[in-house]
């Protein structure tokens, strides 16, 4: 919602007066450019295949059923199941909470799939705790023995570790181990059974990380599907945290499909699509975010301009003295996974440094993206930590006349930030999730600053489709800008 003028006039004082330090230009010895090659077509789409029971687990709190999206059978919950959890991204609004006791469950009263054949189950996880056996979801067996288990287990050494688990023909079951839960952390997990190559195996956030040799006896009798315990009622192996997203399909899944269903979808944070301003009373511009949750300030005469706008029917032109936006809150966490992008068009060939965005916390900016005059290069600039003096990851690649597209992102999973340059990987370097920090002021676009200093790096040109995301974007998502 809109912030009431007392607030927006302090935002006006503090942005426009903030003690800022710009981050120094560096020679091109010390920028370590990383130019990379084009990253090719579009990325492999797999076709989603329906399964045969699916339960998002996004009901409502106090829901006295989960309810199905992918066959007819409903869930039963215990009372230790709280509905109305956030699930794990942006693209999944919902998630159950399982308390871990006595009633922790989400019982139905049907077989689901036929284990002795092929099948897949699937589920996102979020573990409150690590270091013990705890059965995410499970078909469970007449005997001892499950149909087939997905959750937690310890290995030989003691540490935690994912588990498939089938039936085995000494009546005994088999596992297939791999990965490191983390407590309070969300993994996708996924078990393939595939009896024509009597082969068992266990993706963790859709890379494979286990296979193992299982064949499931013909005469395994099946028995109920359950969440959040096995088929024990006196069980101490119940679910301790969130479940989301439960599949299961009566077919090996391909390896390409799991791998995007094991992928986090970004969420997006906040969008300017700058094709407007409003007046905030005396002479302050705003513009608005889509929804009204991060609207940007104008600082100088940042103005819309609707002839020859970059996208759509405006764009925001600033003239490298002193104007630049800044928003009222920060609108994406920068110690976790992330991404923020924008239309650009630079007024002539500039002689100096610019800045496009930044992020800045208390002393340091978490990110600046830049326009670097030397090497005539768009360049990201990534501080460890929020010191003045702190050390920095840099990549860059060419910078174009005209209009480009510009994507910064960090990638927490994989330790790296990518710079996207008109839909193609542009540059890339390992990025540790050590030397990640959360900037919790402001979104900036046309400077960089930090906190003891003055705004500096005005950019001189033309911003569009300003746009941040929690999470990290696929090559396909990027093309879609």
């Amino acid at each position: 919602m809109h912030v009431g003028l007392a607030v927006r006039t302090a935002l006006v004082a503090a942005l426009l007066s903030a003690a800022v330090t710009a981050t120094p230009s560096a020679s091109a010895a010390d920028n370590h450019l990383t130019p990379r090659p084009s990253a090719g077509g579009q990325s492999s789409v797999a076709t989603e295949t329906p399964p045969v029971a699916a339960w998002r687990l996004d009901d409502r709190n106090g829901s006295q059923r989960a309810a199905a999206w992918a066959g007819s059978i409903r869930g039963l919950p215990g009372p230790g199941v709280r509905f109305g959890d956030q699930g794990p991204d942006g693209g999944m609004p919902g998630a159950a909470y399982f308390d871990g006791g006595d009633y922790s469950y989400l019982n139905t009263d049907r077989i689901v799939v036929d284990t002795t054949r092929a099948f897949t189950a699937g589920v996102w996880v979020r573990p409150e705790e690590t270091g013990r056996d705890m059965t995410a979801i499970t078909q469970s067996g007449i005997s001892g023995t499950a149909n087939f288990s997905l959750g937690t287990t310890t290995d030989a050494a003691g540490n935690p570790v994912w588990s498939f688990e089938l039936p085995s023909a000494d009546g005994e079951s088999r596992a297939v181990t791999g990965g490191t839960p983390q407590a309070g952390e969300w993994a996708y997990l996924a078990g393939v059974y595939d009896p024509a190559t009597g082969t068992a195996r266990l993706y963790v956030d859709g890379v494979p990380v286990s296979t193992g040799e299982v064949t499931v006896p013909e005469d395994t009798a099946l028995w109920n599907f359950v969440m959040g315990r096995d088929g024990n009622d006196y069980s101490k192996k119940r679910w301790q945290g969130d479940l989301a997203d439960v599949r299961l399909w009566d077919s090996v899944i391909d390896p390409v499909e799991l791998a995007e269903l094991g992928r986090r979808k970004p969420w997006l944070r906040a969008y300017w699509p700058l094709e407007s301003a409003e007046d905030w009373g005396d002479g302050q511009l705003g513009f608005p975010e889509v929804n009204h949750r991060a609207d940007f300030l104008a600082g100088g005469d940042a103005h819309v301009i609707t002839d020859d706008a970059l996208a759509g029917g405006g764009s925001v032109s600033l003239d490298g003295d002193g104007d630049f936006l800044g928003s009222d809150i920060p609108p994406l966490d920068t110690s976790r996974s992330w991404a923020v992008s924008t239309k650009v068009r630079l007024h002539g060939t500039p002689d100096r440094d610019m800045a496009v965005l930044s992020q800045y916390g208390w002393q340091a900016d978490a990110f600046t993206l830049r326009y670097r005059a030397a090497d005539r290069t768009w360049q990201a600039v990534l501080a460890h930590a929020d010191e003045p003096d702190a050390p920095t990851t840099r990549i860059g690649a060419p910078a174009q006349d005209g209009t480009q597209t510009l994507l910064l992102q960090y990638d927490e999973r994989a330790g790296n930030i990518q710079l996207w340059i008109d839909g193609t990987l542009a540059a890339s370097a390992p990025y540790a999730a050590a030397d990640a920090w959360e900037a919790a002021r402001y979104l900036q676009a046309g400077r960089d600053s930090a906190a003891d200093g003055v705004g500096a790096h005005y950019l001189d040109g033309d911003l569009d489709d300003v746009r941040t995301w929690a999470g990290v974007l696929s090559e396909r998502e990027i093309n879609s800008l």
